[in-house]
């Protein structure tokens, strides 16, 4: 009989990426004859671009296909994951649909983290296997799991009196100041949902390395700590599911690039969501000017109420001007930086020998794709997840310097300071050579099957 996997992930590049990587790996190295992929967006046009410039492999056994959303009209309000676990939800009559419509109907289904509600879906079509991944963190798996299996009054109580999450076994989350519950009760809500869905799952695939984040599966895998919350649903380490640099691509970045020094330019980017309010961007600008550093960065427009504006803003584009940065910038500064609207090939700058540091909003996808080339980081958080992801880096893993951003508008004065500290070559500073360390053990997963071989062609 035939193996088919039927994969769907939630909008947006950091979850469109994992899945698709995770697709390709199933089918070069578990046996399946065939993957369907299934991206939902609110901007097919937009989301097919895209991936267009990220996917160099498709084909008869590898097929991609979007299901569209219509917004319009719906309460959009809310942070990024009530967005997008609604989103997510509004799909579900789509999703049942489209796997309906499969032949041979998939064996296994995989959903990322937002879309647990899908497992339902796979039950009901009585799919063989069905599973979670968690395009994120195992760390942050864990926050999500263990946070589900606390009453309301526990989790509470952890919140608003000492403003951290204690996790078995696991580093606790700590928030920037004490938390009032009252104020993120759809957040906690959609939160302990997941959690408690993912493990109805068959098994959860999770996008790091042992290497990583070692005494987090280690907790996993220990009956005594989180294996006792996930009830026997096993934890894999699948990553990193990143999208390797394409060898030979030409790009008017990577030729400037070519003429710079080894590890000497400062790389930009808050990915394909993050966005900047006016003020911050006039300071990140002045600051990079100032630290003296030869510079590429990809900018989007300001946007003043919305860290994570620029992944749903259609209205903005690469013609838009750069009206928005101070006056004279890029004149003062056109012959040690580059700026570049909206787009540029992350995978590939990262990968040039030319780049010494890169200032991330540390969305996971970013933070792995630095790890596997040996760069060291400016952890600039934004939304969701990333102020532990910035946590990890600089305080953990100490790959990167942390700006605060718990005190509203960083100021120039501190990018300076965070970037010279990572940018410092005297006596090739530990964050750096932490940084490589890592890359060998990302080379290592890489090179590694994580999936027990038989796993999937089992019942």
């Amino acid at each position: 009989m035939e193996l088919h996997g039927a994969l769907v992930a939630s909008p947006g590049m950091g979850h469109f990426v994992p899945i698709l990587e995770l697709g390709k790996h199933l089918l070069n190295h578990h046996g399946f004859d065939r993957i369907t992929v299934f991206l939902i967006t609110d901007d097919v046009p937009r989301s097919k671009s895209l991936v267009g410039k990220t996917l160099t492999e498709a084909g008869p056994k590898f097929v991609i296909r979007f299901i569209p959303l219509d917004v319009s009209g719906q309460d959009m309000s809310g942070s990024l994951l009530t967005k997008l676990a609604e989103m997510m939800r509004m799909a579900i009559p789509d999703i049942r649909t489209a796997i309906m419509g499969l032949e041979p109907r998939p064996r296994v289904f995989v959903v990322d983290l937002l879309g647990t509600e899908a497992l339902a879906v796979a039950e009901e079509l009585e799919i063989t296997r069905k599973h979670v991944l968690v395009t994120t963190s195992a760390w942050f798996l864990a926050f999500t799991v263990y946070m589900a299996s606390l009453d309301k009054g526990t989790l509470f109580k952890h919140l608003s009196s000492i403003g951290a999450l204690p996790i078995p076994g696991c580093s606790p989350v700590k928030f920037d100041k004490v938390q009032d519950p009252s104020k993120y009760i759809r957040e906690l809500a959609e939160s302990k949902r997941i959690g408690a869905e993912v493990i109805t799952a068959d098994g959860v695939f999770v996008n790091t390395w042992h290497s990583l984040e070692q005494m987090t599966i280690g907790s996993f895998m220990d009956p005594e700590n989180l294996g006792r919350v996930m009830r026997g649903v096993p934890v894999y380490p699948v990553g990193p599911l990143v999208r390797r640099a394409e060898p030979g691509l030409t790009h008017e970045v990577l030729d400037w690039l070519d003429l710079q020094a080894k590890e000497s330019v400062v790389y930009v980017s808050f990915g394909s969501g993050g966005a900047l309010t006016a003020e911050q961007t006039n300071e990140l600008a002045y600051g990079l000017e100032l630290t003296g550093h030869r510079f590429i960065w990809v900018v989007r427009p300001p946007a003043e109420d919305d860290p994570s504006a620029s992944m749903f803003d259609k209205t903005k584009n690469e013609t838009e001007t750069l009206e928005f940065l101070p006056d004279g910038f890029l004149n003062r500064t056109k012959d040690i930086g580059l700026v570049v609207r909206t787009w540029a090939p992350q995978e590939e700058i990262l990968a040039h020998e030319s780049i010494g540091a890169f200032v991330t909003h540390c969305g996971w996808n970013s933070v792995l794709e630095s790890i596997v080339n040996g760069v060291p980081m400016v952890a600039w958080p934004l939304y969701s997840e990333q102020k532990m992801n910035a946590w990890m880096v600089s305080e953990e893993l100490k790959i990167a310097s942390r700006l605060n951003v718990a005190d509203g508008i960083v100021k120039k004065e501190e990018i300076v300071e965070m970037v010279k500290r990572v940018m410092d070559q005297e006596n090739e500073n530990d964050m750096r050579k932490n940084a490589k360390e890592l890359k060998k053990t990302a080379e290592e997963a890489l090179n590694k099957t994580h999936i027990p071989s038989a796993y999937f062609i089992q019942n």
